[in-house]
This record gives C-alpha cells, structure tokens and sequence, in this order.
C-alpha cells in the first residue's frame, strides 16, 4: 500500500512538474513569437545584430544560397538554408528576425540620410529668392518622402549618433575587426 502511494505521489509530482514545463514552454514560444512580430527595432537589438551581420558578411556562410532572401515568402523554413539557420541559432538569432532586421535597419538608416539631407535642403529652400508657396510645396515633398518607410523617431534617434557606422557594417565595408 506504501509503495501504491508512493508511485501515486511521484505521479502526482511528475504531472505537477511536467506541467509546469510545458506551461514555460509555451510562455517562451509565445515571447519568441512576439519577438518575430515586433514591427520596430530597439537599441539592445540594433547592438546585438551589428556584430553578427558584418560577421555574416565577412563568413561564407552568406553564400549558401541566402544572398538576396525575400522576406515576403510564406513559410521560413522553405526560404532559408538548413545550414544558415544553424549559423544563425549558434549566435542566438532566428533566421527570420535577423534578415527582418537587417531590412528595417536598412531602411531606418536611409530614413536617417533622407533626414539629414531634408534639414539641410530646407534650409537652402528658405534661404532661397523663391516664392514662399513653391518652397513650402517643395519642404512638404520632402516630407513626405520620409515618412514612406514608417519609421519611429526613437530609431532614426537610434541610428543617428553612428550613422556612417551602421551604414559601413550593413553594406559589407565595416568588417568585424573594425567595429568598435
């Protein structure tokens, strides 16, 4: 009978425990899962990402087939390489997240530039003998052109203290041994 209620209460514990496990689990998937969904990108990630992408230009690994990968593809385990997302795994990132990054910090960069030669277009504009309507319709045109990629201010503010930087590191010219 002892040994009955032995089992029993191992039972029970093992149920309690696995349980617990599986509820974790699904915790962690569901964050993973939000993580992927994340439409922005923050400053904790722009750091972790720099150093693996001027990796992963200077690796051959980005010759496996993963060159110039579509991100608008349904199924992610189709469009990236077994080997890739090994690659990828070994340095704590999912495949899809990181080329979703790549492409958002390649477009907040862009956004960054856009900024920068607005400003200073703008100025040039007012400082100009043009009639005031003609340069206003022209500052609104530039406007409006920054604002075709969506992103936040907090990542142009993000981007723009090493501006020249990430652009040297995602465009391939900035290698690992040069990132500060």
């Amino acid at each position: 009978m002892k040994k009955i209620f032995l089992l029993l209460v191992l039972a029970g514990l093992a149920a309690y425990f696995g349980r617990q496990a599986y509820d974790d689990y699904q915790k962690e998937q569901a964050k993973q899962e939000q993580l992927l969904r994340k439409p922005t990108v923050d400053k904790a990630e722009m750091d972790r990402f720099l150093p693996v992408w001027a990796e992963y230009m200077e690796d051959e690994i980005r010759n496996v087939g993963a060159g110039q990968l579509s991100l608008g593809m349904e199924d992610g385990k189709e469009k990236f390489p077994p080997e890739l997302v090994r690659w990828l795994k070994k340095r704590g990132w999912n495949a899809e997240r990181f080329f979703f990054v790549e492409q958002r910090l390649k477009t907040i960069v862009k956004t960054a530039f856009w900024q920068e030669h607005a400003q200073s277009t703008e100025q040039m504009l007012r400082q100009s003998e043009m009639d005031e309507s003609a340069v206003q319709r022209m500052i609104d045109e530039q406007k409006q052109r920054l604002t075709v990629g969506k992103v936040t201010p907090a990542e142009v503010e993000m981007v723009k203290p090493d501006l020249i930087l990430i652009s040297d590191i995602l465009d391939g010219t900035k290698t690992r041994s040069k990132i500060k």
